[in-house]
């Protein structure tokens, strides 16, 4: 039998007394996890967390990308839930009048992600997380996988004129995080933005957002760096095509 003790020193509750016992419900306490996030705005950070309270039922939750670097020139919030995520892009929108680009997806389709695809590596490079998140990369390069992801970047050319600085700016990083992968380095926004500058010049990427580079200025270098990006890929696709043709599966 369930029994209540109340202590015989004590003040109120005189005996006799009638009381309505009540259970109490435990506040649910969100301390996110930071990873490479030195600093964020307070208001980012109460997002944040409200989005998190809201899917608090979910495995875990991140958000990474623009939102989460400093400075309030994002275009949307990108956010990874490991779950459910009925429901969040419509309340994020109703109520800070932000756009969210979700994914959902489970731990171990994102483990993987993170192991093939650059842009997973940029996301597991710097994120805000519901729950503290350990992440084990190494690099499991599919150069035909890569080839499909380069040609994405070829609407930079194609599309310089009708398409926004970030627009271009992401399919740029796009083919910059694609040559570090393959090159087994640190894919993250802040060594494919040195690179990109180094490769072209210093303050390149404010100039190229604001979409003031002329598309002769633009093209001539990045074809030189696109064209020796692809060369790279096809010779790894005949590399690991000659290693399955020597040591094929059996069956």
């Amino acid at each position: 039998m369930d029994q209540i003790y109340l202590p015989k020193k004590r003040k109120g509750l005189q005996v006799g007394c009638f009381v309505a016992i009540e259970e109490l419900k435990t506040q649910f306490i969100i301390i996110p996890y930071y990873y490479n996030v030195s600093y964020i705005e307070p208001i980012k950070e109460e997002i944040i967390k409200s989005i998190f309270e809201f899917l608090k039922d979910e495995e875990n939750i991140l958000v990474s990308g623009s939102f989460i670097e400093e400075g309030f020139s994002f275009e949307d919030l990108d956010l990874i839930v490991f779950g459910n995520s009925k429901g969040v892009k419509e309340f994020v929108k109703s109520n800070y009048g932000i756009n969210v680009h979700l994914i959902e997806i489970n731990f171990n389709d994102f483990h993987k992600g993170i192991n093939t695809d650059p842009l997973f590596q940029m996301i597991g490079s710097k994120f805000i997380a519901k729950n503290r998140l350990i992440l084990n990369m190494q690099n499991k390069i599919d150069f035909k996988l890569m080839d499909l992801a380069l040609v994405k970047s070829e609407l930079i050319l194609t599309n310089y004129e009708i398409s926004s600085g970030l627009e271009k700016y992401k399919l740029l990083r796009n083919s910059f995080a694609i040559k570090r992968f393959i090159e087994n380095k640190q894919v993250s926004k802040e060594f494919i933005d040195k690179d990109i500058e180094n490769y072209f010049y210093n303050g390149f990427i404010k100039d190229f957002q604001k979409n003031i580079i002329p598309l002769k200025d633009f093209q001539k270098k990045f074809k030189k760096f696109y064209e020796a990006l692809f060369s790279q890929i096809l010779d790894g696709i005949k590399k690991q095509e000659k290693i399955t043709k020597n040591n094929p599966r059996k069956s």
